[in-house]
Protein backbone atom coordinates (compact mmCIF):
# COMPACT_ATOMS: atom_id res chain seq x y z
CA UNK A 1 0.00 0.00 0.00
CA UNK A 2 1.87 4.32 0.69
CA UNK A 3 2.81 3.98 2.18
CA UNK A 4 0.28 1.77 1.03
CA UNK A 5 2.45 3.48 -1.63
CA UNK A 6 5.80 5.09 -1.52
CA UNK A 7 4.33 8.13 -3.19
CA UNK A 8 1.81 10.08 -1.12
CA UNK A 9 -0.11 12.71 -3.04
CA UNK A 10 -1.16 15.14 -0.37
CA UNK A 11 2.31 15.16 1.13
CA UNK A 12 3.90 16.10 -2.14
CA UNK A 13 1.49 18.95 -2.66
CA UNK A 14 1.56 20.58 0.71
CA UNK A 15 4.52 19.78 2.89
CA UNK A 16 7.00 22.62 2.97
CA UNK A 17 10.22 22.37 4.92
CA UNK A 18 10.13 24.76 7.84
CA UNK A 19 13.33 26.29 9.07
CA UNK A 20 14.25 25.02 12.51
CA UNK A 21 16.72 26.36 15.02
CA UNK A 22 17.31 22.93 16.57
CA UNK A 23 19.82 20.47 15.27
CA UNK A 24 17.98 17.80 13.26
CA UNK A 25 17.40 14.36 14.77
CA UNK A 26 19.62 11.89 12.96
CA UNK A 27 18.45 8.50 14.24
CA UNK A 28 15.80 6.66 16.25
CA UNK A 29 17.52 7.28 19.61
CA UNK A 30 17.07 11.03 19.16
CA UNK A 31 13.56 10.83 17.73
CA UNK A 32 11.56 10.76 21.01
CA UNK A 33 11.69 11.74 24.65
CA UNK A 34 9.60 10.84 27.66
CA UNK A 35 6.87 13.31 28.53
CA UNK A 36 3.68 13.55 30.57
CA UNK A 37 0.27 12.16 29.66
CA UNK A 38 -1.42 14.31 26.99
CA UNK A 39 -4.08 16.56 28.46
CA UNK A 40 -6.86 15.28 26.22
CA UNK A 41 -6.56 11.51 26.40
CA UNK A 42 -9.58 10.42 24.38
CA UNK A 43 -10.49 8.42 21.30
CA UNK A 44 -13.22 9.19 18.76
CA UNK A 45 -13.30 5.71 17.21
CA UNK A 46 -14.33 2.23 18.33
CA UNK A 47 -11.92 0.32 20.57
CA UNK A 48 -12.91 -2.94 18.86
CA UNK A 49 -11.05 -2.08 15.64
CA UNK A 50 -8.12 -0.84 17.71
CA UNK A 51 -7.91 -4.18 19.50
CA UNK A 52 -8.04 -6.11 16.22
CA UNK A 53 -5.31 -3.91 14.74
CA UNK A 54 -3.07 -4.33 17.79
CA UNK A 55 -3.50 -8.11 17.67
CA UNK A 56 -2.45 -8.28 14.03
CA UNK A 57 0.52 -6.01 14.77
CA UNK A 58 1.84 -8.18 17.59
CA UNK A 59 1.34 -11.37 15.59
CA UNK A 60 3.53 -9.93 12.83
CA UNK A 61 6.05 -8.64 15.38
CA UNK A 62 6.19 -12.07 17.02
CA UNK A 63 7.11 -13.73 13.72
CA UNK A 64 9.58 -11.03 12.68
CA UNK A 65 13.36 -11.01 13.07
CA UNK A 66 13.09 -7.93 15.28
CA UNK A 67 14.44 -8.44 18.79
CA UNK A 68 13.81 -5.00 20.28
CA UNK A 69 12.00 -1.73 19.62
CA UNK A 70 13.56 1.70 19.94
CA UNK A 71 11.56 4.55 21.45
CA UNK A 72 14.10 7.34 21.53
CA UNK A 73 16.45 6.60 24.44
CA UNK A 74 14.31 3.65 25.57
CA UNK A 75 14.94 0.16 24.24
CA UNK A 76 12.18 -2.41 24.79
CA UNK A 77 12.51 -6.13 24.15
CA UNK A 78 10.08 -7.23 21.49
CA UNK A 79 8.59 -9.95 23.69
CA UNK A 80 8.00 -7.49 26.54
CA UNK A 81 6.24 -5.07 24.23
CA UNK A 82 4.06 -7.85 22.81
CA UNK A 83 3.12 -8.89 26.36
CA UNK A 84 1.92 -5.36 27.15
CA UNK A 85 -0.11 -5.16 23.94
CA UNK A 86 -1.83 -8.50 24.57
CA UNK A 87 -2.81 -7.20 28.00
CA UNK A 88 -4.45 -4.16 26.40
CA UNK A 89 -6.42 -6.17 23.86
CA UNK A 90 -7.50 -8.68 26.48
CA UNK A 91 -9.00 -5.88 28.57
CA UNK A 92 -10.71 -4.29 25.56
CA UNK A 93 -12.19 -7.64 24.51
CA UNK A 94 -13.61 -8.12 28.01
CA UNK A 95 -15.71 -5.01 27.47
CA UNK A 96 -13.53 -2.35 29.05
CA UNK A 97 -15.14 1.10 28.75
CA UNK A 98 -13.25 3.93 27.11
CA UNK A 99 -12.96 5.76 30.43
CA UNK A 100 -11.42 2.69 32.10
CA UNK A 101 -9.20 2.14 29.08
CA UNK A 102 -7.77 5.64 29.43
CA UNK A 103 -7.12 5.00 33.13
CA UNK A 104 -5.41 1.71 32.36
CA UNK A 105 -3.16 3.38 29.80
CA UNK A 106 -2.24 6.25 32.14
CA UNK A 107 -1.29 3.87 34.94
CA UNK A 108 0.76 1.40 32.91
CA UNK A 109 2.32 3.26 29.98
CA UNK A 110 4.69 6.16 29.56
CA UNK A 111 4.17 8.62 26.74
CA UNK A 112 7.07 9.54 24.48
CA UNK A 113 6.65 12.64 22.35
CA UNK A 114 8.31 12.69 18.95
CA UNK A 115 11.12 15.07 18.02
CA UNK A 116 8.79 16.97 15.73
CA UNK A 117 9.69 20.08 13.80
CA UNK A 118 10.23 23.36 15.65
CA UNK A 119 8.84 21.90 18.89
CA UNK A 120 8.72 18.45 20.43
CA UNK A 121 5.59 16.54 19.50
CA UNK A 122 4.78 18.61 16.41
CA UNK A 123 3.99 16.63 13.27
CA UNK A 124 2.62 17.68 9.90
CA UNK A 125 -0.33 15.39 9.18
CA UNK A 126 -1.66 14.45 5.77
CA UNK A 127 -3.99 11.61 4.85
CA UNK A 128 -4.37 8.86 2.28
CA UNK A 129 -7.25 6.57 1.35
CA UNK A 130 -8.36 3.70 -0.87
CA UNK A 131 -10.27 4.96 -3.93
CA UNK A 132 -13.19 3.14 -5.53
CA UNK A 133 -13.52 4.00 -9.21
CA UNK A 134 -15.55 2.85 -12.17
CA UNK A 135 -13.80 1.01 -14.98
CA UNK A 136 -14.01 -1.51 -17.77
CA UNK A 137 -12.32 -4.73 -18.83
CA UNK A 138 -11.95 -3.24 -22.32
CA UNK A 139 -10.93 0.16 -23.62
CA UNK A 140 -13.82 2.55 -24.16
CA UNK A 141 -14.12 6.25 -24.96
CA UNK A 142 -14.65 7.02 -21.27
CA UNK A 143 -12.30 4.41 -19.82
CA UNK A 144 -9.28 4.97 -22.03
CA UNK A 145 -6.38 4.58 -19.59
CA UNK A 146 -5.02 1.12 -18.72
CA UNK A 147 -3.81 0.08 -15.29
CA UNK A 148 -0.80 -2.14 -15.87
CA UNK A 149 0.62 -5.20 -14.19
CA UNK A 150 4.39 -5.38 -13.72
CA UNK A 151 6.19 -5.58 -17.11
CA UNK A 152 8.58 -8.47 -17.70
CA UNK A 153 11.42 -6.13 -18.61
CA UNK A 154 11.24 -4.20 -15.30
CA UNK A 155 14.18 -5.21 -13.12
CA UNK A 156 15.76 -4.01 -9.88
CA UNK A 157 19.41 -3.02 -9.78
CA UNK A 158 20.52 -3.90 -6.23
CA UNK A 159 22.85 -1.05 -5.47
CA UNK A 160 23.23 -2.18 -1.85
CA UNK A 161 24.78 -5.49 -2.92
CA UNK A 162 27.17 -3.70 -5.24
CA UNK A 163 28.13 -1.31 -2.44
CA UNK A 164 29.19 -4.25 -0.29
CA UNK A 165 31.60 -5.24 -3.05
CA UNK A 166 32.65 -1.80 -4.23
CA UNK A 167 33.26 0.76 -1.48
CA UNK A 168 33.05 3.73 -3.83
CA UNK A 169 29.31 3.05 -4.25
CA UNK A 170 28.56 3.14 -0.50
CA UNK A 171 27.96 6.92 -0.23
CA UNK A 172 24.94 6.76 -2.53
CA UNK A 173 23.31 3.46 -1.56
CA UNK A 174 21.22 4.96 1.26
CA UNK A 175 19.86 7.61 -1.08
CA UNK A 176 17.85 5.02 -2.98
CA UNK A 177 16.33 3.05 -0.11
CA UNK A 178 12.98 1.62 -1.13
CA UNK A 179 10.48 2.40 1.66
CA UNK A 180 8.59 -0.84 1.11
CA UNK A 181 11.54 -3.25 1.15
CA UNK A 182 14.20 -1.11 2.86
CA UNK A 183 16.61 -2.25 0.14
CA UNK A 184 18.93 -0.02 -1.87
CA UNK A 185 17.46 -0.73 -5.26
CA UNK A 186 17.07 1.21 -8.50
CA UNK A 187 14.39 0.02 -10.97
CA UNK A 188 15.40 -0.22 -14.61
CA UNK A 189 14.88 -2.31 -17.73
CA UNK A 190 16.84 -4.75 -19.79
CA UNK A 191 17.99 -3.16 -23.04
CA UNK A 192 19.75 -4.73 -26.04
CA UNK A 193 23.51 -4.81 -26.26
CA UNK A 194 25.11 -1.75 -27.79
CA UNK A 195 27.22 -3.93 -30.03
CA UNK A 196 26.51 -7.35 -31.48
CA UNK A 197 27.97 -10.15 -29.43
CA UNK A 198 28.29 -8.10 -26.22
CA UNK A 199 26.20 -8.17 -23.05
CA UNK A 200 22.79 -6.57 -22.61
CA UNK A 201 22.36 -3.40 -20.55
CA UNK A 202 20.29 -2.10 -17.66
CA UNK A 203 18.94 1.38 -18.38
CA UNK A 204 16.31 3.61 -16.67
CA UNK A 205 12.74 2.41 -17.13
CA UNK A 206 10.27 4.28 -19.32
CA UNK A 207 8.76 7.51 -18.00
CA UNK A 208 5.05 8.23 -17.61
CA UNK A 209 5.00 10.01 -20.94
CA UNK A 210 6.71 7.14 -22.73
CA UNK A 211 4.27 4.64 -21.23
CA UNK A 212 1.03 6.57 -21.65
CA UNK A 213 1.75 8.60 -24.78
CA UNK A 214 4.15 6.51 -26.81
CA UNK A 215 2.57 3.15 -26.04
CA UNK A 216 5.76 1.30 -25.14
CA UNK A 217 3.73 -1.33 -23.23
CA UNK A 218 1.09 -1.85 -25.93
CA UNK A 219 0.60 -5.45 -26.99
CA UNK A 220 2.20 -6.94 -23.88
CA UNK A 221 -1.17 -7.97 -22.37
CA UNK A 222 -0.45 -6.20 -19.09
CA UNK A 223 -3.77 -4.35 -18.83
CA UNK A 224 -5.61 -5.23 -15.60
CA UNK A 225 -8.46 -2.77 -16.24
CA UNK A 226 -9.27 0.42 -18.11
CA UNK A 227 -10.31 3.57 -16.23
CA UNK A 228 -10.61 7.32 -16.64
CA UNK A 229 -7.12 8.90 -17.09
CA UNK A 230 -7.45 11.27 -14.11
CA UNK A 231 -8.75 8.45 -11.92
CA UNK A 232 -5.78 6.34 -13.02
CA UNK A 233 -3.34 9.05 -12.00
CA UNK A 234 -4.81 9.43 -8.52
CA UNK A 235 -5.01 5.66 -8.06
CA UNK A 236 -1.29 5.46 -8.75
CA UNK A 237 -0.71 8.17 -6.19
CA UNK A 238 -2.72 6.35 -3.52
CA UNK A 239 -1.15 2.99 -4.37
CA UNK A 240 -4.19 0.76 -4.05
CA UNK A 241 -7.90 0.83 -4.76
CA UNK A 242 -10.91 -0.93 -6.19
CA UNK A 243 -12.13 -0.84 -9.79
CA UNK A 244 -15.89 -1.40 -10.07
CA UNK A 245 -17.32 -2.67 -13.36
CA UNK A 246 -20.78 -2.05 -14.80
CA UNK A 247 -21.88 -5.60 -14.00
CA UNK A 248 -21.23 -4.97 -10.31
CA UNK A 249 -18.05 -7.03 -10.10
CA UNK A 250 -14.98 -5.48 -8.51
CA UNK A 251 -11.24 -5.79 -8.97
CA UNK A 252 -9.07 -4.93 -5.99
CA UNK A 253 -5.61 -3.69 -6.91
CA UNK A 254 -2.54 -3.17 -4.77
CA UNK A 255 0.85 -1.61 -5.36
CA UNK A 256 3.29 -3.96 -7.09
CA UNK A 257 6.20 -1.88 -8.40
CA UNK A 258 7.21 1.50 -9.80
CA UNK A 259 9.36 2.66 -12.66
CA UNK A 260 12.00 4.30 -10.48
CA UNK A 261 11.64 7.87 -11.68
CA UNK A 262 11.28 10.57 -9.00
CA UNK A 263 7.80 11.64 -7.97
CA UNK A 264 6.87 15.20 -8.90
CA UNK A 265 3.86 16.75 -7.16
CA UNK A 266 1.96 18.36 -10.01
CA UNK A 267 -0.02 20.58 -7.65
CA UNK A 268 3.02 22.78 -7.16
CA UNK A 269 3.08 23.40 -10.90
CA UNK A 270 -0.43 24.86 -10.78
CA UNK A 271 -0.18 27.46 -8.03
CA UNK A 272 -0.76 30.08 -10.73
CA UNK A 273 -4.14 28.45 -11.37
CA UNK A 274 -5.07 27.25 -7.88
CA UNK A 275 -3.76 29.29 -4.91
CA UNK A 276 -1.60 27.23 -2.58
CA UNK A 277 -4.02 27.66 0.32
CA UNK A 278 -6.84 26.26 -1.85
CA UNK A 279 -4.84 23.39 -3.32
CA UNK A 280 -6.56 20.15 -2.38
CA UNK A 281 -6.91 16.85 -4.17
CA UNK A 282 -10.47 17.81 -5.06
CA UNK A 283 -9.41 21.17 -6.51
CA UNK A 284 -6.68 19.54 -8.57
CA UNK A 285 -9.05 16.85 -9.82
CA UNK A 286 -11.60 19.48 -10.90
CA UNK A 287 -8.96 21.54 -12.70
CA UNK A 288 -7.55 18.55 -14.59
CA UNK A 289 -11.02 17.55 -15.78
CA UNK A 290 -11.62 21.07 -17.11
CA UNK A 291 -8.71 20.76 -19.56
CA UNK A 292 -8.45 19.27 -23.00
CA UNK A 293 -6.84 15.85 -23.24
CA UNK A 294 -3.65 17.40 -24.61
CA UNK A 295 -3.35 20.00 -21.84
CA UNK A 296 -4.24 17.41 -19.23
CA UNK A 297 -1.44 15.15 -20.41
CA UNK A 298 1.07 18.01 -20.44
CA UNK A 299 0.50 18.39 -16.72
CA UNK A 300 0.37 14.69 -15.82
CA UNK A 301 3.54 13.97 -17.77
CA UNK A 302 5.42 16.43 -15.55
CA UNK A 303 5.40 13.59 -13.02
CA UNK A 304 7.57 10.89 -14.65
CA UNK A 305 6.94 8.38 -11.83
CA UNK A 306 4.69 5.44 -12.68
CA UNK A 307 3.12 2.68 -10.60
CA UNK A 308 2.25 -0.88 -11.56
CA UNK A 309 -0.40 -2.96 -9.82
CA UNK A 310 -1.30 -6.51 -8.86
CA UNK A 311 -4.64 -8.07 -8.03
CA UNK A 312 -5.12 -8.53 -4.29
CA UNK A 313 -7.67 -10.08 -1.95
CA UNK A 314 -8.82 -8.45 1.23
CA UNK A 315 -7.77 -5.03 2.44
CA UNK A 316 -4.58 -3.22 1.36
CA UNK A 317 -1.49 -4.36 3.24
CA UNK A 318 0.85 -1.93 4.96
CA UNK A 319 4.63 -1.91 5.12
CA UNK A 320 4.55 -3.91 8.36
CA UNK A 321 2.51 -6.66 6.70
CA UNK A 322 -0.72 -5.87 8.55
CA UNK A 323 -3.91 -4.79 6.82
CA UNK A 324 -4.81 -1.12 7.07
CA UNK A 325 -7.18 -0.03 9.84
CA UNK A 326 -9.51 2.81 8.90
CA UNK A 327 -8.64 6.00 10.75
CA UNK A 328 -5.89 4.34 12.78
CA UNK A 329 -3.08 3.24 10.45
CA UNK A 330 -0.33 5.82 10.14
CA UNK A 331 2.73 6.01 7.92
CA UNK A 332 5.95 7.43 9.36
CA UNK A 333 9.65 7.37 8.58
CA UNK A 334 10.81 3.94 9.79
CA UNK A 335 14.34 5.21 10.35
CA UNK A 336 12.95 7.16 13.32
CA UNK A 337 9.85 5.33 14.53
CA UNK A 338 9.23 1.59 15.16
CA UNK A 339 6.71 -0.26 13.03
CA UNK A 340 3.96 -2.34 14.60
CA UNK A 341 3.60 -0.06 17.60
CA UNK A 342 0.85 1.89 19.35
CA UNK A 343 0.79 5.68 19.36
CA UNK A 344 -1.53 8.55 20.19
CA UNK A 345 -2.38 11.29 17.69
CA UNK A 346 -3.93 14.71 18.21
CA UNK A 347 -5.12 16.53 15.09
CA UNK A 348 -7.87 18.77 13.68
CA UNK A 349 -10.51 16.73 11.86
CA UNK A 350 -12.43 18.33 8.96
CA UNK A 351 -16.23 18.36 8.91
CA UNK A 352 -18.38 19.13 5.89
CA UNK A 353 -21.85 20.53 5.36
CA UNK A 354 -22.73 17.64 3.00
CA UNK A 355 -21.18 14.75 1.09
CA UNK A 356 -20.50 16.90 -1.98
CA UNK A 357 -18.58 19.69 -0.25
CA UNK A 358 -14.96 20.11 -1.23
CA UNK A 359 -14.13 22.53 1.59
CA UNK A 360 -14.58 21.88 5.32
CA UNK A 361 -17.02 24.13 7.14
CA UNK A 362 -15.32 23.48 10.50
CA UNK A 363 -12.31 21.76 12.02
CA UNK A 364 -12.77 19.75 15.21
CA UNK A 365 -9.93 19.02 17.63
CA UNK A 366 -9.68 15.23 17.64
CA UNK A 367 -7.50 12.59 19.27
CA UNK A 368 -7.23 8.83 18.91
CA UNK A 369 -4.88 5.91 19.37
CA UNK A 370 -3.17 4.96 16.13
CA UNK A 371 -1.09 2.09 14.76
CA UNK A 372 2.29 2.81 13.19
CA UNK A 373 2.23 0.30 10.36
CA UNK A 374 3.07 2.03 7.10
CA UNK A 375 5.71 4.05 5.26
CA UNK A 376 5.78 6.35 2.25
CA UNK A 377 8.35 7.74 -0.12
CA UNK A 378 7.35 11.29 0.76
CA UNK A 379 7.00 10.60 4.49
CA UNK A 380 10.49 11.53 5.58
CA UNK A 381 11.90 12.92 8.81
CA UNK A 382 10.72 13.03 12.41
CA UNK A 383 7.87 15.50 11.78
CA UNK A 384 5.77 13.64 9.17
CA UNK A 385 2.66 11.51 9.59
CA UNK A 386 0.28 10.19 6.97
CA UNK A 387 -3.07 8.93 8.30
CA UNK A 388 -5.07 6.29 6.43
CA UNK A 389 -8.68 7.52 6.43
CA UNK A 390 -10.56 4.65 4.79
CA UNK A 391 -12.20 3.59 1.53
CA UNK A 392 -14.42 5.38 -0.97
CA UNK A 393 -15.87 8.84 -1.45
CA UNK A 394 -16.21 9.83 2.20
CA UNK A 395 -12.58 8.91 2.84
CA UNK A 396 -11.52 10.83 -0.27
CA UNK A 397 -13.43 13.90 0.89
CA UNK A 398 -11.66 13.96 4.26
CA UNK A 399 -8.22 12.77 3.19
CA UNK A 400 -8.13 15.24 0.32
CA UNK A 401 -8.11 18.31 2.58
CA UNK A 402 -6.12 17.16 5.61
CA UNK A 403 -2.84 19.10 5.75
CA UNK A 404 -2.51 20.23 9.33
CA UNK A 405 -0.16 20.23 12.29
CA UNK A 406 -0.84 17.94 15.22
CA UNK A 407 0.87 16.03 18.03
CA UNK A 408 2.20 12.47 18.08
CA UNK A 409 3.15 10.34 21.09
CA UNK A 410 4.20 6.69 21.39
CA UNK A 411 3.10 4.42 24.23
CA UNK A 412 5.88 2.59 26.06
CA UNK A 413 5.07 0.07 28.83
CA UNK A 414 6.41 1.04 32.25
CA UNK A 415 9.08 -1.19 33.77
CA UNK A 416 6.96 -1.88 36.85
CA UNK A 417 4.01 -2.85 34.66
CA UNK A 418 6.15 -5.31 32.71
CA UNK A 419 7.46 -6.86 35.92
CA UNK A 420 3.90 -7.41 37.13
CA UNK A 421 2.87 -8.96 33.83
CA UNK A 422 5.73 -11.43 33.96
CA UNK A 423 4.80 -12.50 37.48
CA UNK A 424 1.18 -13.24 36.54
Amino acid sequence: MRSLLTLIFITSLFFLTVSCDRDPATDAKQAMRKTGVPGNLSDDLSLKELSEGINENVEILYNSDTTSLTFGPKEIKKDDYILSMYYLTEKINLGLSKKDFYTLVKENFDFYEVYGDEDWGDVFITSYFEPVLMGSKRKTEKFSQPLYAVPDDLVNFHLGKYARQFDRMSPIKDQVLDPKTNLSIVPGRIAPAYNEGTSKNIVPYYTREEIDSKGVLDGKRLELAWVDPVDAFFLQVQGSGTVRFNNGKELRLGYAAKNGHPYVGIGRLLYHKIPKEDMTMQALDKHLRSLSEEDQQKILFQNPSYVFFREIEGRPVTHSGAEVVDGRTIATDKSFYPKGTLAFLEFPRPTFSDEFSTRPNTWVDTSRFVLDQDTGGAIKGPARVDLFWGTGDDAAQHAGVLKNWGKLYYLVPKDKFLEELKLN
